[in-house]
């Protein structure tokens, strides 16, 4: 339930804390360190309709998972709805910059491509950054995008680094139920959008790409 969010200034999620967590709390919130995580969930609005009542809680107990793969924040892009909080959000006692971002296929015939950015702390405290690096393609429909990898960058004030991330044939990877196996975009010679951005709702970036599936050498 997040009706009570536009109460309140601030939210810290702390989910199952252990026995440490007084003096961690305490060091959050004096800005002593600065919070570091982000959303393995999506929080939905109150008045998002995700389910019906033969989904959840059922009827006549039976649950009609008639959702598909369309949980989390799938559910929001399909449908187009901002959540109260996406897939990967989170917020810390600095800001961020992404830059120098780009995409391009692998030249090595495995069929695999990567990823590079920039990523800089334009604010006056160190922090966590999560660039989050999602896929998509035809065959992913219904789904919009998935997550495909992400990294935890620390940095100091006033500090840059690069992030590279290494994408493979998997990445590209879906399950046909009507042939029941596994098939490959790249195979069917099919483009993928490579998107990054800071949570699921919050894309900054997308390149197509086309590449090419391993090459037979390759599959040895």
């Amino acid at each position: 339930d997040t009706e009570w969010v536009s109460d309140v200034a601030a939210a810290l999620v702390l989910f199952s804390p252990g026995e440490q967590i007084g003096a961690a709390l305490a060091d959050l919130l004096t800005g002593a360190s600065s919070p570091g995580g982000r959303l393995p969930v999506t929080f939905p609005k109150p008045t998002e309709k995700r389910f019906a009542l033969s989904q959840y809680p059922g009827e006549n107990l039976k649950s009609d998972f008639s959702e598909g793969v369309l949980v989390g924040y799938r559910w929001n892009d399909a449908k187009q709805t901002e959540p109260a909080f996406p897939f990967g959000y989170g917020l810390t006692y600095t800001s961020f910059e992404f830059s120098d971002l780009d995409a391009s296929c692998a030249t090595d015939g495995k069929g695999g491509a990567g990823v590079r950015l920039t990523v800089s702390n334009t604010g006056a405290r160190e922090g966590a950054a999560v660039p989050q690096v999602y896929v998509g393609f035809a065959g992913l429909q219904p789904v919009v995008r998935q997550l495909r990898a992400f990294r935890k960058v620390t940095l100091k004030p006033g500090t840059k680094t690069e992030v590279a991330f290494g994408l493979t044939e998997d990445d590209w990877k879906f399950y046909d139920e009507t042939a029941q196996a596994w098939k490959s975009a790249t195979g069917l010679g099919q483009s993928v959008v490579v998107s990054v951005g800071t949570s699921s709702g919050n894309i900054s970036w997308s390149k197509t790409i086309t590449c090419l599936p391993p090459s037979p050498a390759a599959r040895l």
